[in-house]
């Protein structure tokens, strides 16, 4: 290597000096060179600065570049420590979202119901093990869409969903089997959303079904058994109405050879004979009345006008009784009934609950227009509510279940025929009748009729 001087001019006597260790024998000085110009020297010199400069700057470069390349391995080698923590993170979850893919599957194959999942095409993508066996697609891949897996001339029960926005859609239809043979199901079907308060999208509809074939034949099993039930109770109802007048006529029949001549008896018996066979007259009436269907002779009816002939023919017995009546009557549209039918309901109730109150009490009759939404409707009706009100001796809790039965009464006397009958008339001018009770409180029954929007438009 040779080494520049720091002299510009060497001296003519300058000499070499010794090398300070063994690798200096190897250098090689600017001065060592013979037969040099003075001009040559200096350029020479020059040369070897800008040399040895930029050689510095080669040994800093690589040195500060040995130092960068130990940095990023050391870099590289931490980055890829927390990568294999990653993988083994990644991998400990890829296992566990697999035992929960495994055990939903497991949970969902195993449920009774039918699931069935579609794209938002409609596309079958996928059955749970219930539906294949119910719809008879064991095996085999899944082809089609709902429409493929319905009886024929049934509608689709899933058109329109999306359209709609509706959050669920619940039904029957009626599915076919691959084999052969259709059955009935009650159906839910929910959109596919990413969480319950999700907007629905088109991504797919989720299922889910149940067979009723089987509850379709328990329910029928279970309405011939309380047939059957209502069969007995209303024989054994009448039999016990008929007894004791039949055992009337009996007795008076026996004494009739030996107690004719006796005009009293004989006053007594045709009286006490003609009553019981009226008592039979009536109770073979009410049990037509209750078999029969009832066909309503709808007119135009002031319902307020009705109450207040109610309440006008039973006022002086009530005002005997001591009872306050208190009428709040919102004015209404006529409206269509049959008025001797539901006078007979206002006529039943208002009796009863003057029998209810026999030490007097209070007795309020309310009516006016409403809105509410019955079971199984999806909108709000209008209605008229009639309410009665008493404050007497109420029903126990055990019998509010039994009230509108035939024959069934906590009276002393009467049939048990009356309230079965409101019952029944309410139904055929399809109205509901609620009743609320509590021993010791009174009793509060609610007639529901239908109310035409229209018809309130006007009213108000």
């Amino acid at each position: 290597m040779i080494v520049p001087s720091s002299m510009t001019h060497p001296p003519e006597s300058a000499k070499l000096d010794p090398p300070a260790s063994a690798d200096s024998t190897s250098q090689l000085r600017i001065e060592d060179l013979p037969n040099l110009s003075p001009e040559e020297y200096s350029l020479l010199s020059r040369h070897f600065e800008a040399f040895t400069e930029t050689t510095n700057k080669l040994v800093a470069a690589h040195q500060y570049l040995q130092q960068q390349v130990c940095s990023l391995l050391e870099e590289l080698e931490r980055k890829n420590e927390e990568l294999e923590k990653v993988n083994q993170e990644l991998a400990h979850r890829m296992d566990e979202m697999d035992r929960v893919r495994r055990f939903t599957d497991s949970v969902i194959d195993s449920m009774l119901s039918g699931l069935i999942v579609l794209d938002g095409s409609g596309a079958l993508k996928r059955m749970n093990r219930s539906a294949r066996r119910l719809l008879g697609l064991e095996v085999g891949p899944l082809t089609g869409g709902i429409k493929s897996l319905l009886a024929e001339g049934m509608k689709n029960p899933l058109s329109g969903f999306f359209e709609s926005g509706e959050r669920s859609r619940s039904g029957e239809t009626r599915l076919r089997k691959r084999e052969a043979g259709t059955f009935l199901v009650r159906y839910t079907a929910v959109p596919i959303a990413e969480n319950s308060e999700a907007e629905p999208r088109d991504e797919g509809i989720l299922l889910m079904f149940e067979d009723l074939s089987q509850v379709r034949l328990l329910e029928e099993k279970a309405r011939r058994s309380d047939r059957l039930v209502g069969l007995e109770e209303l024989a054994t109802g009448v039999a016990h109405e008929m007894r004791n007048p039949l055992a009337t006529m009996r007795g008076f029949l026996q004494l009739l050879p030996t107690e004719f001549e006796d005009p009293q008896f004989r006053e007594e018996c045709s009286t006490r004979l003609i009553r019981e066979i009226d008592r039979l007259a009536r109770l073979t009436d009410d049990l037509r009345e209750l078999s029969r269907p009832i066909q309503p002779q709808q007119c135009e009816t002031d319902l307020e006008d009705l109450i207040q002939e109610v309440v006008g023919e039973q006022q002086e017995i009530l005002v005997e009784n001591g009872i306050e009546l208190a009428i709040d009557l919102e004015p209404l549209p006529l409206l269509h009934f049959d008025r001797d039918r539901i006078k007979q309901v206002l006529l039943n109730l208002v009796i009863n609950a003057r029998q209810a109150m026999p030490e007097g009490g209070r007795l309020d009759i309310s009516m006016q227009a409403c809105k509410e939404k019955w079971e199984g409707d999806s909108d709000q009706k209008s209605l008229v509510r009639l309410s009665l009100c008493d404050n007497g001796q109420g029903i126990e809790n055990q019998n509010l279940d039994r009230i509108f039965d035939p024959f069934f009464t906590t009276k002393g006397q009467g049939t048990g025929l009356g309230l079965s009958l409101c019952h029944r008339i309410v139904e055929e001018h399809d109205g509901v009748i609620r009743v609320e009770s509590s021993p010791g409180q009174g009793t509060k029954f609610d007639l529901f009729f239908p109310l035409p929007d229209t018809s309130l438009e006007q009213a108000g």
